[in-house]
């Protein structure tokens, strides 16, 4: 009887939020057949945190947030307190995040952290968010990626690639806009000359797939295929090649302003004293935080590295602090430089930093960012990519997904299939999808990541306060609950429609968590023979 009635007490509620003991996660780790090669250092690291934020943040989204757009109010030159604030948000999750990576230097990220905190659904959910952060957020990067090809193959060699080729929609008119567009537009995107019908040359227009994109990922793909060490010393040189873009861009910008053009500055930024410098108050620097956070995305990256660095509780902890703090400097530097010089109705919004180059007189650097640019965006692939995959091979290992996706290459000591599909599902995404709607889906992902990740440090530090950790945040939970608060605070500044998209993402989490991953959960399996143990007792 008393086994019947221990099986009782089990009930759904209690198994959904079922946590994973810290000790019990490690020693699982520790017992895989296959193990995650350890190459990576502190230095490699902050390359990686590096090479994931200083990307599409600068050379993509820092120009339309300054200017705005009709759903997005324009932060004016007061983008830079967006990233001061943003940054400062950033770090207090960046502390919680470096308190639990050196606690369980687990891959898995902020997916681990819950599961041992807040129990296997909270896991399922914020992995499954943290999926949405890396792959959306590496779509739409993967889109930028061909925007800055696009414009070097024009300025380097005068050839302008066709909308069919680049393009995942046709952006100057909407669909119902085609049907009524002067057809002479319709037909600059169609290659070749045939007697369609209107209807089926709006087809064949919306039908335009990015292959640039769809090919950048696919190679990436075949990179980490190959093993994270070869993938560190590429990223390395990425990221030493846009870091000397963006440094000789506030270079130039400083010397162009201090070299007597401080007038340039004042007219920009205070003609109309903060009317000027923040056109819509703090509503409008609230928006440019919640429209940059997209930027940011990169520093929780190097924590799910951490089951492959050779020193984790030491060097993780380094990687995303010093990360975070070297592009956030970097961020509001190249802001201030691009607001304090081009007025805010003539900055560029798809290319801002190269907008600004022109303004100054200096045509020519156009082509040295264009390549930092297609460097730093390269970078971000990469991290991205190998962060996503690396969620979904945790995500596996503890049954919620195939065991398949768990299996790690005998060679390279990669989790291959993992990789493969990650990086397919990406690539695709990147051709069919614009990237305005990709960049707010990523943002609300990696805010609710960065929200949980918060919360589980505070509740860690109540169920398990006895733990050694290697590193820990100071001030009690002080940076735990602004960080959560933070959080939540960014997100109102996003769009409803994002929301909308955003649940119906979840939903389709839910259906696979409680069609498979519910019931084929390790934890889940562990529990059945115990409660038969229980029964035959």
């Amino acid at each position: 009887m008393s086994g019947i009635a221990s099986v009782k007490q089990r009930s759904l509620l209690s198994r959904l939020f079922r946590t994973k003991n810290l000790d019990k996660i490690l020693a699982d780790n520790a017992n895989q057949e296959h193990q995650l090669k350890k190459t990576l250092s502190a230095f490699d690291l902050i390359i990686f945190g590096v090479g994931a934020m200083i990307g599409a943040g600068i050379f993509a989204l820092t120009g339309a947030a300054a200017v705005g757009s009709p759903d997005h109010l324009a932060a004016g030159p007061a983008l830079t307190l967006s990233f001061v604030l943003t940054g400062i948000i950033c770090s207090f999750c960046a502390l919680c995040y470096s308190e639990f990576s050196a606690m369980a230097p687990i891959s898995g990220s902020a997916y681990t952290y819950a599961f041992s905190t807040m129990g296997e659904f909270i896991a399922w959910i914020i992995g499954w968010a943290l999926v949405l952060e890396y792959a959306v957020g590496n779509m739409a990067v993967a889109v930028s990626w061909t925007g800055s090809v696009k414009e070097f193959v024009a300025m380097a060699f005068g050839v302008h690639l066709p909308s069919w080729l680049v393009s995942n929609t046709i952006d100057t008119v909407s669909h119902e806009g085609l049907k009524n567009a002067d057809m002479s537009i319709v037909m600059q995107a169609i290659p070749f000359t045939i007697p369609f019908t209107t209807e089926e040359k709006i087809l064949l227009v919306q039908s335009a797939f990015n292959l640039p994109a769809f090919f950048i990922v696919l190679a990436v793909t075949c990179l980490l295929l190959v093993g994270v060490s070869e993938s560190a010393r590429t990223a390395a040189v990425m990221v030493f090649v846009k870091t000397f873009v963006v440094l000789l861009f506030i270079l130039i910008g400083a010397l162009f302003l201090f070299g007597g053009h401080m007038d340039v500055l004042q007219r920009n930024w205070f003609a109309d004293g903060w009317n000027t410098f923040a056109p819509h108050g703090f509503n409008g620097i609230i928006t440019g935080a919640s429209t940059i956070f997209f930027a940011y995305i990169g520093f929780d990256a190097v924590s799910t590295a951490a089951e492959e660095t050779k020193n984790p509780q030491r060097d993780i902890p380094i990687g995303i602090m010093g990360s975070l703090a070297i592009c956030t400097l970097l961020y509001i530097l190249v802001t201030a430089v691009i607001t304090g010089i081009v007025p805010l109705n003539e900055i560029n919004k798809e290319a801002a930093v190269v907008g600004a180059m022109k303004y100054m007189g200096y045509p020519w650097a156009s082509w040295l960012v264009s390549i930092g640019a297609i460097a730093g965006l390269s970078s971000v692939l990469l991290v991205l990519q190998m962060g996503g995959t690396r969620i979904f091979y945790a995500i596996a290992r503890d049954g919620l997904l195939p065991a398949a996706l768990a299996k790690i290459h005998p060679k390279f000591q990669t989790p291959h299939i993992c990789t493969i599909m990650v990086g397919f599902f990406v690539a695709i995404g990147g051709g069919l999808l614009p990237i305005n709607l990709l960049a707010e889906m990523c943002n609300i992902g990696t805010l609710g990541a960065f929200m949980i990740v918060c919360i589980g440090v505070a509740i860690l530090r109540f169920t398990d306060p006895k733990r050694h950790r290697p590193f820990r945040a100071p001030l009690g939970l002080t940076f735990p609950v602004l960080g959560a608060l933070g959080c939540v605070y960014v997100m109102t500044g996003l769009p409803l429609f994002t929301w909308v998209v955003t649940a119906a993402w979840f939903l389709v989490g839910m259906v696979i968590y409680f069609g498979y991953g519910f019931w084929n959960s390790k934890m889940n399996l562990e529990e059945n023979d115990e409660m038969s143990v229980d029964l035959i007792s």
